[in-house]
């Protein structure tokens, strides 16, 4: 049985557990007469999401987004709007060509989660032009009164979006701000950007959030500590890795110095491909701007 809690009034968050993910994948709903999806995560996650709706009395959808266009956040929009006929996803425009024609998505999917994703985290399939709506940076969606803001919060990769309610001053925050607990940037090779990431962490401070919903991990109730560790942590790391890459040090010795930083400062761990895909996104974003 999928554990529900409502996390605000009319949200409710629910996991849903795929073995072979990095990370467990965390779905939203925001339920007024109509009912909006945050994060429908990879196909394999809809029978969680089917399971919840029907516990919550949800018999549709009116909106499905995703924060970007990465597997665990939008593989399987394809296969729930199959499903949802009437409902409209939100896509930046960066990445409403590769949600109608996913094929380069699936290639760098690929790159990442290795070339039998599909074994366990189901298939992508191409979203209907029709279902698809490219929102406007700040533009607000309106779930029967309830304003949804979206906002383009780019570095993290360049499609990704954050959306804030307005009524309870929620923001569905995605990986813009890394990843709760030990805030470590979410290092996407190749598109991460470091001073893109920095620039949007300052900028969700300005919205005034009461509270960030994570994708991946829980809820948090201290918007401005959390995003000051955030920077602070991005930071550290690239100037630990940016050295270490001019002094000529492997990959692997970087990781090792990243391991470390970790046990001082945290008390969670980074696992070994937690370990690598940082150090080569920063080594990748470092080399692209002649830096090492």
């Amino acid at each position: 049985m999928v554990d529900i809690t409502e996390v605000a009034d009319g949200i409710y968050r629910f996991e849903t557990p795929v073995a072979g993910m990095f990370y467990v994948p965390v779905v939203y709903l925001i339920k007024e007469s109509e009912v909006a999806l945050i994060e429908p995560g990879p196909s394999a996650a809809i029978p969680y999401i089917r399971q919840a709706m029907q516990v919550l009395g949800a018999k549709d959808l009116a909106y499905i987004i995703p924060t970007h266009f990465h597997l665990d956040h939008a593989g399987g929009a394809g296969m729930l709007v199959q499903l949802f006929r009437s409902a409209k996803v939100l896509v930046h425009p960066r990445a409403a060509r590769h949600a109608s024609n996913p094929a380069r998505f699936i290639q760098s999917t690929k790159m990442v989660w290795g070339n039998d994703f599909e074994a366990y985290a189901g298939p992508v399939i191409p979203l209907p032009e029709s279902q698809l709506k490219i929102p406007e940076d700040g533009e607000i969606i309106s779930i029967n009164g309830r304003q949804l803001q979206v906002i383009y919060a780019p570095g993290h990769a360049p499609h990704h979006m954050v959306i804030l309610d307005r009524k309870v001053k929620c923001l569905f925050c995605g990986e813009a701000l890394g990843l709760p607990g030990h805030y470590m940037p979410g290092v996407a090779p190749p598109s991460f950007d470091l001073e893109t990431y920095l620039d949007t962490v300052e900028k969700l401070r300005q919205l005034g959030a009461r509270m960030l919903l994570f994708s991946h991990g829980g809820v948090q109730w201290e918007p401005n500590r959390v995003i000051s560790k955030a920077a602070e942590t991005a930071r550290v790391c690239s100037d630990i890795i940016l050295g270490a890459l001019r002094q000529g040090e492997t990959q692997e010795a970087i990781q090792q110095r990243i391991a470390e930083y970790m046990s001082r400062h945290s008390s969670i761990g980074l696992d070994k491909k937690d370990l690598e895909i940082i150090v080569a996104g920063y080594t990748i974003h470092f080399e692209s701007k002649g830096l090492a």
